[in-house]
């Protein structure tokens, strides 16, 4: 804010002294001329006579430019001045900047003062000692202080217009960057309670051990079971964690391939089905076999967090499917269940990291496998849409470019 004010502080007084410099120009360029112009000087020099009969002193419009006539210090052309050798009764001669152009201020009658640019050169007859040339610039004065008022107010208008356009650009630049160093500082703390959790009960089972030394692994195995199986979720936190990290990352790169879109769901969804099966669930696939360009790799786990959401808000005796059909200029890809399905409040949510609902399906319990989800579908270029499920659960529709 600062520089800015400096820099329209700099240009206001560049922008001034070029104006008043130009227009004093042609000014002093006139004076200039006059100054050399021997004939002009001695014709000046020998005018110390009165005006002959019925010839007239100086017509009012020539007040702007005057000759004075110093002789001893005295002005001795008062009878060419007229009454206005009483405006001019108090000028000092100088003698210091002969040749040169200076600026010369008058106090006139009224106490008024009067501007004037002036040249002193010397006579160059003995009628006169020196002769300085005036001309009258209270017009130029006041058309450069008029000036002056106009640049002051309209850099006061534009510096305050610029401190709040650089408040609503800053604000408005600003506010993704806040956004993220304020998702990031709630990754961090999400990220150490949900691991600090685990962490707790593995200590706490360790401990429990050294209690009694005296105890068989077999009299124990519970508890090293507990532990172990809070090793496992660790360890499938800490890999979605750092899948979670890296995508945040806008260089994030897929490995994209051609694949068959029938024989890669074949391959992910199988085993599932032997686990619905298990669980008394059924897991049905539907896919049209197209070819498409995807990560495979990524694709599986988006399927994997899809699914095993399913399974896990889906009771004994209902449906999950999954379908892969190919339309115009995309395919499309649904997950479907006809579990308990989830409110219009949540699915707003339910893409935000560490979101965990009752209904809000997060992976492991966590809340970040729909983030890690929503993140890979974005990677390959598609959507995603939570829709209820007919007659009752919940659909998750994404659609991909055919071409990406």
């Amino acid at each position: 804010m600062i520089a800015f004010g400096v820099i329209f502080l700099v240009l206001g007084v560049i922008v001034f002294q070029l104006v008043q410099t130009s227009i004093y120009r042609s000014t002093d360029q006139e004076l200039s001329r006059v100054a050399t112009d021997q004939n002009f000087l001695l014709a000046e020099a020998n005018h110390t006579t009165p005006p002959a009969a019925g010839e007239r002193g100086p017509r009012p419009n020539q007040f702007q430019q005057q000759i004075l006539l110093w002789k001893g210090g005295q002005i001795i052309n008062q009878n060419d001045l007229g009454s206005r050798i009483d405006d001019f009764s108090h000028i000092n001669l100088s003698t210091q900047d002969l040749d040169k152009v200076t600026t010369l201020q008058v106090k006139d009658r009224n106490q008024q003062t009067l501007q004037f640019r002036s040249i002193t050169v010397k006579s160059p007859t003995a009628a006169a000692d020196y002769i300085q040339i005036l001309i009258n610039t209270d017009p130029i004065v006041a058309t450069i202080q008029s000036f002056q008022r106009i640049l002051i107010i309209c850099m006061v208008i534009f510096a305050i217009l610029s401190v709040f356009l650089s408040y609503f650009l800053s604000k408005r630049f600003m506010r993704p960057l806040l956004t993220s160093m304020r998702q990031q500082q709630q990754f961090i703390e999400n990220a150490s309670h949900e691991l600090r959790t685990p962490l707790t009960i593995i200590q706490a089972k360790l401990e429990k051990l050294f209690t009694r030394p005296d105890h068989t692994i077999l009299e124990e195995s519970e508890d090293v079971a507990l532990a172990l199986n809070e090793v496992s979720r660790l360890s499938q936190l800490t890999n979605d964690l750092l899948t979670l990290a890296r995508s945040d990352n806008p260089q994030w790169q897929l490995h994209k391939q051609p694949v068959q879109m029938a024989a890669l769901l074949t391959k992910i969804v199988t085993p599932y089905q032997e686990l619905a099966e298990a669980e008394e669930k059924q897991l049905l696939m539907t896919a049209d076999d197209f070819q498409v360009s995807v990560d495979p790799e990524r694709l599986q786990e988006l399927l994997v967090i899809l699914i095993d959401n399913a399974l896990k808000f889906t009771q004994a005796g209902e449906k999950i499917t999954v379908t892969a059909k190919k339309e115009h200029h995309h395919w499309q890809l649904v997950v479907a269940d006809t579990g308990k399905g989830i409110s219009a409040e949540e699915r707003e949510r339910i893409f935000e990291r560490f979101y965990r609902e009752d209904a809000a399906r997060g992976r492991g319990g966590y809340g970040i496998g729909l983030s890690i989800a929503e993140r890979i579908i974005t990677a390959h270029k598609g959507t995603v849409q939570v829709v209820d499920n007919q007659p009752k659960g919940t659909r998750f529709v994404m659609q991909f470019p055919l071409k990406s």
